[in-house]
């Protein structure tokens, strides 16, 4: 299973895009999961026809008003995943989480976040923001072990963390 993680798209259609057509050509990807900023861009891609899964970023009404939930849980190959747009808005960790994605940033990472793997998968704003080149996530999961990794849009690999899952 491949999963594309997009996060502040800010209404930047054009890059937004162009990470999913690359998700979607070299990767192959199964789903996507939007990290929010801004909601309407999950929707657009929904219209296109791609499966996402997403939350609300700060700068959307959706978010403010609390009529779409700030925390998002999926679970895809018997692997729970919980995103959200700002890691704050977490409180707690639900229980069984094997990773976490958030975006708000702009600043892509890999962590681990009390034990769990925790990817930011940085921006698509434009294409540089706050000092940081846009780039996109992706999640591969196997049956033993997921594969973390972060690419500009000039498909160039600036991370990679591969961790073992506790499910069997």
């Amino acid at each position: 299973m491949i999963i594309g993680v997009l996060s502040d798209t800010h209404n930047n259609c054009e890059l937004m895009m162009k990470a999913v057509r690359i998700l979607t050509d070299d990767f192959g990807i199964d789903s996507l999961i939007h990290l929010g900023d801004d909601w309407e861009d999950k929707e657009y891609l929904e219209h296109l026809g791609y499966q996402v899964k997403g939350v609300p970023g700060l700068w959307c009404s959706a978010y403010r008003s609390g009529y779409v939930p700030k925390v998002g849980i999926s679970t895809f190959n018997n692997t729970q995943i919980v995103y959200v747009h700002d890691i704050q808005a977490l409180t707690e960790i639900p229980l069984k989480t094997e990773l976490l994605l958030s975006g708000h940033t702009h600043h892509f990472h890999i962590e681990l976040r009390q034990g769990i793997p925790h990817m930011n998968p940085g921006h698509l704003k434009s294409p540089i923001n706050r000092g940081r080149e846009a780039s996109f996530g992706v999640v591969q999961l196997d049956k033993k072990s997921m594969s973390l990794s972060v690419y500009n849009l000039q498909r160039q690999l600036r991370l990679n963390r591969t961790f073992s899952l506790l499910h069997e």
